[in-house]
């Protein structure tokens, strides 16, 4: 926002000074160059061809120009010109009115020596741009779209840009160069080399990230090259630029300091990457060198491969190697002796074999020429190792790709000029792009620069890219996220889908421009449960809309809290009340149940039976004699039990019996368990 204040400051001041010169409209052009600036030249002319305006000057490269122009009401070209014939180079040109809107912009790309846009001022002039809002070089004044739009990013969002703007310029016309995650104490950390040393970011909080440590590199200044890898609590870091060392950075303290434990070119000096075997504690540098880390702090030297590579990939002692014009080399190191495995030295859209990734039985391969695609490896079998699909961002003729990390179906590539690229291999015989963002502004394809580094490894998700020119981006890839039911199905494009996973598609918006669809889809099972159980009888059961009274097993099919079937299984047993009667004659009041009756007559008493349900007990009771209190609970000692028929029984549960105590008294009754 300030950047974008302080412009609108400098271009109130321009026309201020100017306005009493001019009497029409004034326009400011701001003319941006980019490499080989003194073949470029502009002029304005109306709608007869008359020239308006032009220019003699000798432009600077990378360099931001400024120019006041009168300009009638009228229709009007800017014509753009390079000596050369091969365009512009990443220069770019807008025209400002005195309101702050951008009438014109546009540069000229590829192999031209002139180019044209028509603009208008408060005219009814035919204004050829981008007529998209969402786009870079969106022009408000255009009434026709020319398909010039140039989009920032489809699927993948920017949380973050961390940069420096004291640092020194290498010769790719940048400051940084690779980038990398790691864990340590729960925190996330971005670690970005440049051409002063080592930046460790925080990007715990990916919104507010910061500078949580530096260490500075033995070479600076002219750095193009930085690699690291981490192993334990520890960031190994290495050069491939002057008289630079193998460092090793104690990470344990993080956020608040890190230690550089290890700096020596001892063992190794420059090397443009490296790799680190974590489960057999090895480093493997480009030069060839491979060193034993068993001791983190402390590596030694155990042998040397032979030969030398651009790039590797190392799994459990089995090394990929990326090997230039050699190609693919694959060799095994259990032994601490390279034993020759595979190699791919012939392929499709062979170039500079430069960098790879691996998962599973695919091997995802790059080479670092302008215009070549990235293959697809079938590793399954190295004796027959196989290019199975070829890919690239077609985005330009020129485009090239960088580095790439595979993480779960998706293979994500610093692309240079390109920005970060996304695209799923869950097909490997078909990749497709589902997404990008685009850290590299200019449309230039020519050299080496935008971004060179990708790390999407982080628990969190959040993608770590390196730009040569523009420092960290912190990036998510933002896909949607749908679910169905299960044995649903979900329009997609034009077919319906119905099982996990996945699901990509290009649509194209009225304009004609492509935007990529991405949907994860999850179909949710059906849910069951089963439940068990017993009521009274009179009682009932309600499970969902239904009402059960009888002994049985139920099914009902009920709606979840996801809107998915939910499916009950209830078992049901309803259980008798039960009722007992009984007759008793004695010659005193007795206490019945805890009631003490006095009196002779039919009484009645609800109690809850052994399975919890209603017990209905009666007594017809006569009292002969009214003398005194006859409590049958009282402590007696029980001397026999007969039953109804008088013969000697053991205790029966709910049968009616008698019970005859020492001291003469008889009891009836039922227990009832």
């Amino acid at each position: 926002m300030k950047k974008l204040l302080f412009l609108g400051i400098f271009f109130l001041t321009l026309f201020s000074s100017s306005s009493q010169a001019c009497q029409d409209n004034e326009v400011i052009l701001q003319l941006t160059t980019g490499t080989w600036a003194s073949e470029v030249s502009w002029s304005i002319t109306d709608s007869a061809g008359n020239l308006i305006d032009s220019t003699s000057q000798t432009y600077a490269d990378t360099t931001t120009y400024y120019d006041t122009i009168c300009l009638p009401n009228g229709c009007y070209s800017f014509n753009m010109f390079d000596t050369y014939g091969d365009g512009w180079q990443g220069g770019s040109y807008q025209l400002v009115d005195s309101l702050g809107n951008v009438i014109s912009s546009g540069n000229l790309q590829g192999s031209y020596f002139f180019g044209t846009d028509l603009f208008g001022i408060n005219g009814n002039c035919p204004i050829l741009g981008c007529m998209m809002p969402n786009t870079i070089n969106y022009n408000p004044s255009a009434t026709i779209d020319d398909t010039s739009c140039t989009f920032l990013n489809d699927n993948v969002n920017l949380l973050y840009h961390w940069s420096d703007s004291t640092l020194p310029i290498n010769g790719l016309g940048g400051s940084y160069t690779d980038v990398y995650g790691v864990v340590i104490n729960g925190g996330e950390y971005a670690v970005i080399g440049s051409t002063m040393g080592t930046h460790i970011i925080d990007v715990t909080d990916p919104t507010q990230c910061y500078e949580a440590a530096f260490v500075p590199g033995a070479q600076q200044y002219n750095v193009t090259h930085r690699d690291y890898f981490s192993m334990d609590n520890y960031l190994y870091g290495v050069c491939d630029q002057g008289t630079s060392t193998l460092q090793i950075i104690d990470l344990t303290n993080l956020p608040n300091s890190v230690s550089l434990v290890y700096n020596s070119d001892s063992l190794i000096s420059t090397s443009h990457n490296m790799f680190i075997d974590t489960l057999n504690r090895k480093l493997y540098s480009t030069n060839g060198d491979v060193l034993d880390i068993s001791n983190p702090t402390h590596p030694t030297f155990l042998f040397n491969m032979g030969f030398s590579c651009h790039d590797l990939y190392v799994e459990n002692d089995t090394g990929y190697f990326n090997c230039g014009g050699n190609g693919l080399q694959i060799y095994e190191m259990t032994t601490n002796s390279p034993q020759y495995v595979g190699s791919l030295t012939s392929y499709p859209d062979q170039g500079g074999n430069h960098s790879g990734w691996k998962k599973d039985n695919i091997y995802t391969l790059a080479d670092e020429n302008h215009g070549y695609s990235l293959k697809v490896i079938d590793v399954s079998d190295l004796n027959n190792i196989q290019v199975i699909a070829l890919f690239n961002s077609d985005v330009d003729p020129s485009s090239i790709p960088h580095n790439l990390i595979i993480r779960d179906n998706f293979v994500y590539v610093s692309y240079y000029h390109d920005g970060l690229q996304i695209f799923d291999i869950s097909n490997p015989n078909n990749p497709i792009k589902a997404g990008y963002y685009d850290t590299y502004l200019p449309d230039n394809h020519n050299g080496f620069a935008g971004n060179w580094g990708v790390d999407p490894l982080l628990p969190s998700g959040i993608i770590l890219a390196s730009d040569v020119q523009s420092g960290l981006f912190v990036l998510e890839f933002d896909y949607n996220e749908q679910s169905i039911c299960n044995g649903d199905s979900l329009l997609f494009d034009t077919s319906y889908i119905n099982t996990d996973g996945f699901y990509i598609s290009n649509t194209f918006d009225t304009l004609g421009y492509s935007d990529i669809i991405v949907i994860e889809l999850s179909a949710v099972p059906t849910t069951s449960s089963t439940q068990s159980f017993s009521i009274c009888n009179g009682d009932s059961m309600v499970v969902g809309s239904n009402v059960y009274i009888s002994s049985g097993n139920y099914t009902d099919t009920l709606s979840a809290f996801n809107g998915c079937d939910s499916i009950i299984y209830t078992s049901l047993l309803v259980n008798n009340n039960s009722y007992s009667f009984d007759t008793l004659v004695v010659f005193a009041s007795i206490v019945w149940n805890g009631l003490t009756l006095s009196v002779s007559g039919d009484y009645s008493t609800l109690l809850i039976n052994s399975v919890g349900c209603d017990s209905i007990t009666s007594l017809n009771l006569t009292i002969t004699d009214h003398t005194g209190i006859l409590n049958i609970n009282h402590k007696t000692t029980l001397f026999k039990t007969i039953d109804m028929l008088g013969q000697e029984t053991p205790y029966k549960r709910n049968t009616p019996l008698f019970y005859i105590y020492d001291d003469g008294t008889i009891e009836k009754k039922i227990i009832i368990e």
